[in-house]
């Protein structure tokens, strides 16, 4: 299923239009529309994050059914120290 049809499916389940989700999201609905139907590209991630709440999903499913993520980034991402912990721990001496 591309993420067209995926999105007006999360709009179905939670019975409301495009339309209304454009407003509740606070975007400019000719912006949604054009993005949702004309774009060959999918919505910017940062569409994505006011759109998530609304449809009752997270931003990251959104992410992944947009194709802005896989899962194997996920999985890569979950593996890593983020690079603020690695400032704070100690340097490790051998002796």
């Amino acid at each position: 299923m591309d993420f067209r049809e995926y999105l007006k499916r999360k709009c179905r389940e939670q019975n409301i239009s495009l339309h209304r989700l454009a407003v509740r999201c606070d975007l400019n609905q000719i912006y949604f529309y054009q993005a949702v139907n004309k774009n060959k590209e999918n919505p910017p991630p940062w569409v994505l994050r006011r759109a998530a709440p609304h449809l009752g999903v997270t931003y990251v499913e959104l992410m992944i059914a947009a194709g802005h993520l896989t899962e194997e980034d996920l999985r890569e991402y979950s593996g890593r120290t983020p690079a603020r912990e690695r400032e704070r721990e100690p340097a490790k001496v051998g002796v």
